[in-house]
Order: C-alpha cells, then sequence, then structure tokens
C-alpha cells in the first residue's frame, strides 16, 4: 500500500471581485485554507476518474473571478472545494479509460499537490516530445496564447491579408498580451505595435517580440506623451486589451473611426485600487467614432482549439514564429514553498513575470 499526503488550498470564503483576497490565515474570513489530504495509490478509484501529482501551474487573472461567489462564464465554485487553477500533473493512479498511469495533462488540477480529477473537455493528454519542454504546453501552446490567437484571427475584424493596420495591445508584456504581439507582428504585417507593457525593463522586452513594435511604459510619467509621439499621424485600427481602467480610457481617444476594441481583461479592477481611475469617461468616442467593443472569453471557442493548435505547430515549424519566444516566469514552490502559492498567484497583479506566470510544484526531468 502507497500512500500520499498531499497539500490543497480550499476555497474557504468567497473574495470580493473588486478587493483583494485575504490571505491572513489565521482569520476566519481568509479565502484560502490550507489542508492535507492523504491517498492510497493502491485504493480502487471511481470509475472514470484519477489521481494527479501537480507539476506546473498557471496563474491567470482570470482565476480571481473564480473564486469569487458571481457567475460569469462558468458557474461559482462550491465552498470547501480545491481552490481552482489549471495545470499540468502526471497520472499516478487510475480507474479512467482516457487516462492511464504515466500520462501527462493539462487540466483543472487546482491549488494541490495531488487531486482526484475525472475526464472534462478541458482535460488533455499531452504528448511530451512533441515540444522542447513540458511547460511549454502552458507557455506556447497553453490558455493564453489560445486566447491570443482568437484574439488576432477571429474576433480583431481584421485578415493578415490587411496589411499596414495600426494596433494596440496592453498588458503587452504577459502571458496573453505577448503572445498576441508576437502572432500580430509577424503574421499580420502591421504598420505599427504600440505595446504597452509596465517598467523599462519590459519595454524593451516587448520590442524584440517582432517587427514594427514601440514598446510604451504606463509607469513613467511621460507615457502620455510618449503613447502621442509614437502614434504620431496615426490612429488605432485594433485596441487589445487586457488591463481596462485609465489606459483603456486614455487609449480611446486615440482610436480610428470604425475601429475595434477586443476587451480581453481588465487586470486593473481586479484588486479594487483607485476608483476614479476605473471610470470609462472617454465613452462617447464610441459613439462619434463608431466604434465597436466586444468581450472575449476563451471558452466561447475551445471547440476550435485542436485547429488552432495545428496551426501554430505550421507557425513554429515553418520559422514564421519562434517557440522559445514564448517565455515563462516560473516560481518554485517545492515542497514545504507550497505554502506560498496564494502569495505567488497574487504576483499577477504586480507585474511579476513575463510572459507566462507558472507556478512550480514538482519536479519534473
Amino acid at each position: 500500500m502507497t500512500k500520499i499526503t498531499a497539500k490543497q488550498y480550499i476555497l474557504q470564503n468567497y473574495a470580493n471581485f473588486q478587493g483583494p483576497v485575504n490571505l491572513d490565515y489565521s482569520s476566519p474570513d481568509a479565502t484560502f485554507k490550507l489542508v492535507t489530504k492523504e491517498y492510497d495509490t493502491d485504493a480502487t478509484l471511481e470509475a472514470g476518474k484519477f489521481l494527479v501529482e501537480t507539476i506546473y501551474l498557471s496563474n491567470d487573472p482570470a482565476q480571481k473571478g473564480w473564486f469569487t461567489p458571481y457567475e460569469s462564464y462558468i458557474p461559482p465554485v462550491p465552498l470547501g472545494t480545491v481552490a481552482p487553477a489549471r495545470g499540468i500533473g502526471r497520472v499516478i493512479a487510475s480507474n479512467s479509460e482516457q487516462f492511464a498511469v504515466g500520462d501527462y495533462i493539462n487540466g483543472p488540477v487546482g491549488w494541490a499537490t495531488h487531486n482526484i480529477l475525472e475526464p472534462t473537455p478541458l482535460t488533455i493528454k499531452l504528448d511530451v516530445s512533441k515540444v522542447p519542454h513540458l511547460v511549454k504546453y502552458i507557455s506556447a501552446f497553453g490558455t493564453t496564447t489560445l486566447t491570443a490567437y482568437f484574439t488576432a484571427t477571429k474576433y480583431s475584424g481584421v485578415s493578415p491579408e490587411d496589411e499596414g493596420k495600426v494596433w494596440l495591445i496592453t498588458g503587452a508584456a504577459g502571458a496573453a498580451g505577448s503572445s498576441l504581439l508576437q502572432i500580430v507582428a509577424n503574421i499580420y504585417k502591421p504598420k505599427k505595435i504600440l505595446a504597452v507593457a509596465g517598467g523599462e525593463t519590459k519595454r524593451k522586452w516587448v520590442e524584440t517580440l517582432g517587427p514594427n513594435i514601440v514598446g510604451l511604459d504606463y509607469k513613467s510619467e511621460t507615457y502620455k506623451e510618449d503613447f502621442t509621439k509614437a502614434l504620431g499621424d496615426d490612429r488605432v485600427n485594433v485596441f487589445v486589451d487586457h488591463v481596462g481602467g485609465w489606459i483603456l480610457d486614455h487609449a480611446t481617444g486615440h482610436m480610428a473611426v470604425h475601429g475595434k476594441i477586443v476587451q480581453v481583461g481588465a487586470i486593473s479592477r481586479y484588486n479594487g485600487g483607485d476608483a476614479a481611475d476605473n471610470v470609462f469617461n472617454n465613452y462617447s468616442q464610441v459613439i462619434t467614432k463608431r466604434l465597436t467593443i466586444q468581450g472575449m472569453v476563451l471558452i466561447d471557442d475551445l471547440k476550435e482549439a485542436p485547429s488552432a493548435i495545428g496551426q501554430l505547430v505550421n507557425w513554429f515549424t515553418s520559422g514564421k514564429l519562434n517557440i522559445n519566444n514564448f517565455q515563462e516566469t516560473i516560481v518554485d514552490a517545492q515542497g514545504d514553498k507550497f505554502e506560498k502559492i496564494p502569495e505567488i498567484w497574487t504576483g499577477l497583479f504586480s507585474g511579476s513575470n513575463k510572459g507566462k506566470y507558472i507556478t512550480q510544484v514538482a519536479a519534473y526531468p
């Protein structure tokens, strides 16, 4: 009999959507609670279920919504269950026809060193021989890159043949933003891309991801002047926003007539912040410039994910995209460091990452 002691963070109390999670674990109001649970790998699991050891966790802004009681594009997560998170794990026990011991999966593993799962449409068996490293299934082939792919190909309103457009991408150093930046710069042949990131290091980095990219640092005191100078006499045809707040409000005034705004995220609002910075004052521009604003959530397009991955593979193998440019920021949470999982996740909101922000929970060869 082989027993494993798992560590799991349970969603103990719902968080406020526009406020920070409560990480005071001594408080009964703490958002999460760390528990241990024993699993016997020799015990028979319920039919269809399998036991997974987590290797990597994907840190995503969307999790903030999953930690709240509000129903959006998925039902609220029940209290008392493992805090939701996607990640990569290895199957160590199975009573499933779909997943065998030794398989690697990308799916809803949760904040847990080990967890019992059942097959879902979002659980994918991985071929570890197909990519340079397992972690690339979270970065280059992960949900954030798929979000970027569909944002460009389906929601932007332009095709690769529509050359010479002016694009604006905020959150450009993040996972979805940097993936989109590479797709647009290398596939769509834009006249220019204004790429907004936080800090001089990230500003310089995004400019290395493809041609015709002008990096802008929103933390700079001269950001608005820099924006105006970079745009020149042009106007923005496609604005993909991952941030919201005052950056969205400011940029809307620089859109072209009949321009398109694709709203992918609003990370500036997920932890509250200054209410005055979260007011959309420039809404009249939507009327005068006849703008189109469209929200984008990946869940609507997952049925097309296999064809999207096939196209990404073609772009990588043909050299149009460089898989090594889809960077990761990996934080170690192995062993006793697992207790820092929630704090690591909050690094999303302070800009701790370049590219995909990943937490490593167990060793991978």
